[in-house]
């Protein structure tokens, strides 16, 4: 069942990066848009997906695949493929988006896809089975309901103030940073839990089965 205070509506479109990327069925239950970000689009290809567009440089979808599909064609290499897809998403209005394949091959490629999920301001939601993120900024107050005992993690990028009602191991007034002292794998132990961001900006990940559960 989908969590009373999850406003599925409020998203747009799902973007693909060339990652790991969820099940069919997952695009098929949300039936939203569908972005590729060039090599994506070959995944989302072997599953029997559909993009709704291809977009980058081009040098990683394969050309049967490109050929069989609307692109945009975006060589400028001093920007990457998630920001040409970010950027063409604003300007259609695709935003917010739900973001997968986030996760897979280098590292320093996972490092820096998750600093530009970190720059995006459309309130995007991360998604890496059992994985979902989103950022908290300054004066932000969230609740979510989860089962006791879910998994969270809260990371101050680069640094945040922060309190919590709800979990295992509770935040008050609490400064986390990276790199630093951060609250990782923290649980719930009430169903009801809140944070408030007092300064700073927070990344936080629940692990969570279902995307229908996970209330962000």
């Amino acid at each position: 069942m989908m969590s009373d205070n999850a406003d599925w509506k409020k998203y747009r479109s799902i973007l693909c990066l060339n990652g790991k990327l969820p099940a069919r069925t997952f695009f098929e239950n949300l039936n939203l848009p569908v972005i590729a970000a060039d090599g994506a689009a070959n995944t989302l290809h072997e599953s029997g997906i559909k993009p709704s567009i291809i977009i980058g440089d081009l040098d990683s979808v394969h050309d049967y695949v490109r050929e069989n599909n609307k692109v945009h064609h975006s060589p400028d290499q001093n920007f990457t493929d998630f920001h040409k897809s970010l950027q063409y998403m604003q300007q259609n209005e695709l935003l917010p988006a739900i973001i997968v394949g986030i996760n897979g091959g280098y590292l320093d490629h996972i490092l820096n896809n998750v600093n530009i999920f970190l720059e995006t301001d459309a309130d995007c939601l991360l998604y890496d089975p059992p994985m979902f993120g989103c950022v908290l900024n300054h004066g932000a107050r969230k609740e979510w309901s989860l089962p006791l005992q879910t998994k969270i993690s809260f990371i101050g990028i680069p640094s945040a103030t922060v309190t919590s009602r709800g979990l295992k191991w509770d935040l008050q007034q609490k400064k986390l940073q990276f790199p630093g002292m951060n609250s990782c794998f923290n649980r719930t132990a009430e169903q009801s839990i809140s944070v408030e961001i007092h300064e700073g900006a927070v990344l936080v990940l629940i692990y969570m089965e279902s995307i229908k559960d996970a209330g962000m």
